[in-house]
């Protein structure tokens, strides 16, 4: 069985993790085909030349999300180790990985499927990017403190305008992220839908919306002149819009599998993620 071990090198700059997973593996009888840190930009594509059966990524959700988002189109399944001070993605403790190993190994494990966005972005009517995500698309203001006004359609179905800091389309995975700072409800992750969530709205009355996972959802940036703001997937690409500009968002074309070891239980790891974090922990 072939493993990619992959670390954040801002998290693991001594390549410590990345040593110890590594010899972990090959002690439980394991191929390491790829065994590398990496950092904003750096380029992950050797990887992939003796392709493997596995992904190791070593980090916090941030790392988690920037390599399922470089591999999503390989469907190779992603367990997340979590070095970092929050890992709600991840599926094991930087202390749990030679049990992790050892359950995968002899296939004790399971996938679970998690649906992906796509926002597609039109400038003057025409497709400028594509850009897909597992966790969120965002719509935010810009560096002013200035509100964005982000008119929000279903299916072609005007449902409101969010005047505010801007607007999340989020899937069941990404509900219990930056849609759940900004008022949203937790979806089980079983389930496939959307949430679309205003960002500190401005008017009494806005609520989170939740639509089925085959919906189009096309929100427009009702500003006009020289005012901008930023589009973002999974907090790891950015985009600026201008006024007028349309994102439309829909059921991305790829599937990541995340790799389970034992319980998968999403209200147990609320609870010993976010509910009883210490203050300060980010």
């Amino acid at each position: 069985m072939k493993f990619a071990v992959i670390s954040n090198n801002s998290k693991d700059p001594e390549k410590l993790y990345l040593k110890k997973v590594r010899k972990e593996v090959e002690e439980a009888g394991g191929t390491v085909c790829f065994c590398e840190t990496f950092g904003i930009g750096s380029n992950l594509s050797n990887a992939w030349d003796n392709q493997p059966d596995f992904i190791l990524a070593m980090g916090g959700d941030g790392t988690f999300l920037n390599i399922a988002g470089r591999t999503m189109h390989l469907g190779i399944p992603i367990l997340g180790i979590n070095i970092g001070s929050m890992g709600f993605l991840s599926g094991v403790e930087v202390n749990e990985t030679r049990y992790a190993i050892d359950s995968m190994i002899r296939g004790d494990y399971r996938i679970s499927n998690r649906m992906t966005a796509c926002a597609e972005v039109f400038s003057n009517g025409e497709k400028t990017v594509s850009i897909e995500a597992l966790n969120d698309i965002v719509i935010s203001r810009g560096m002013l403190s200035r509100i964005v006004n982000v008119a929000t359609y279903i299916d072609g179905k005007y449902v409101d305008s969010f005047p505010g800091d801007g607007a999340i389309v989020s899937t069941p995975t990404g509900s219990t992220g930056y849609s759940l700072s900004a008022g949203g409800p937790v979806i089980d992750h079983g389930i496939e839908l959307f949430v679309i969530t205003p960002i500190c709205p401005h008017i009494m009355h806005a609520r989170p919306f939740v639509t089925g996972a085959d919906s189009e959802i096309r929100m427009v940036v009702k500003e006009e002149g020289e005012y901008k703001c930023i589009l973002t997937a999974d907090g790891q690409k950015g985009l600026e819009l201008k006024g007028g500009d349309e994102v439309v968002v829909k059921r991305g074309s790829n599937e990541i599998k995340l790799v389970k070891i034992g319980s998968d239980n999403l209200y147990e790891t609320l609870r010993e993620k976010i509910y009883y974090r210490k203050a300060g922990e980010a």
